[in-house]
C-alpha cells in the first residue's frame, strides 16, 4: 500500500503512457519512505498513508523538490528495507545509541519522551518503578518501550503486551492493566479516538527521554538528498509547521480517522 508524495502526482499521471511506449516503468522516486501502522505518527486511511510524521515528510519533500513514495508495511520489513536499499528511509524512528551508525539521520522531527500513564485512582500508589513492578503494565509488543520497562526493573510477569497503544488503552480502561506506556502526543490521540476524557489517565512516571524521533536513511543514500531534506525540515520548523501539525492531530476533532 502506498501513496505518492505531493510532488509525484504529475509523474504518476504519465505512467500508463510510458508503460505503453516502452513496456517498462520509466518512473523512479527520488526517495522511498517506509513506515508502519503507529497512529498518530503514521497510519493508513482509505488507501493513503497519513499521520503527523507522514505529513511532515511529505511537506519536506515538497520544499526540497524531491519525488517521495510512501509505503505502509510491517515495522520489521520497513526497518530492514531502509538498512539494505539506498535512497530509502524508515520512519518514525527513535535515534538511539545502538542505531547511530546504521543510518543517516534527518531530524529531529518530534520529541521522544515516553511516560507511564495510570488510572487516576492508582496515581498516588505508583510513586516509583519499584512500586510499579507490583502492578500490571501494558505496552505494545515489539516496541522499544518493552526494553525500557525491563531496563527500569520490571519483570516480564508484570508486562501485558498487545498490538497497539489503542488496544492497550482499552485494557487500561477495562481494568485489565493498571498502567501503560505512551508518549503525550500518542495518549492525547488515543483518548480522543476512544472518546475518553483527559482525566481518565494520569501521567505518573517518566520512562525515558532518550533520543528523539527522526527520518532514518540508508547509509548509501545520495548525500544531496539528505542535505536537501534536512534543510527543508529546518525551514518547516522555523515557520511553525511542525507545531501546527501536532496541534492538528491532538486538539482538532477533524483529525480523528
Amino acid at each position: 500500500m502506498f501513496k505518492l508524495g505531493l510532488a509525484n502526482r504529475k509523474h504518476a499521471m504519465l505512467l500508463p503512457l510510458l508503460f505503453s511506449l516502452t513496456g517498462a516503468p520509466a518512473y523512479a522516486a527520488d526517495l522511498e519512505a517506509y513506515t508502519e501502522e503507529w497512529p498518530p505518527y503514521n497510519y493508513s486511511q482509505n488507501g493513503q498513508v497519513k499521520g503527523i510524521a507522514t505529513e511532515l515528510l511529505s511537506a519536506a519533500c515538497e520544499v526540497a523538490r524531491l519525488d517521495c513514495e510512501f509505503n505502509m508495511v510491517p515495522w520489521a520489513r520497513a526497518y530492514a528495507t531502509a538498512l539494505a536499499k539506498p535512497n530509502t528511509l524508515v520512519y518514525t524512528t527513535a535515534r538511539k545509541p545502538e542505531r547511530e551508525k546504521d543510518f543517516l539521520w534527518v531530524g529531529p522531527i518530534l520529541p521522544r519522551t515516553t511516560w507511564i500513564f495510570t488510572r487516576g485512582n492508582l496515581a498516588q500508589k505508583v510513586a516509583d518503578f519499584k512500586e510499579l513492578a507490583k502492578h500490571r503494565v501494558g505496552a505494545v509488543r515489539g516496541e522499544a518501550a518493552v526494553r525500557d520497562l525491563t531496563a527500569a526493573g520490571l519483570p516480564q510477569t508484570a508486562l501485558v503486551l498487545d498490538k497497539s497503544n489503542a488496544e492497550v488503552l482499552k485494557l487500561l480502561n477495562g481494568n485489565m492493566v493498571d498502567a501503560m506506556v505512551d508518549t503525550e502526543i500518542g495518549m492525547a490521540w488515543n483518548l480522543r479516538n476512544a472518546r475518553l476524557p483527559d482525566s481518565s489517565v494520569v501521567k505518573s512516571l517518566k520512562l525515558t527521554d532518550e533520543g528523539a524521533y527522526y527520518f532514518a536513511l540508508n547509509l548509501k543514500s545520495d548525500p544531496a538528498i539528505v542535505v536537501r531534506l534536512q534543510k527543508a525540515l529546518e525551514s518547516l520548523r522555523s515557520n511553525g509547521k511542525i507545531e501546527a501539525l501536532i496541534r492538528l492531530y491532538t486538539q482538532s476533532p477533524s483529525a480523528n480517522p
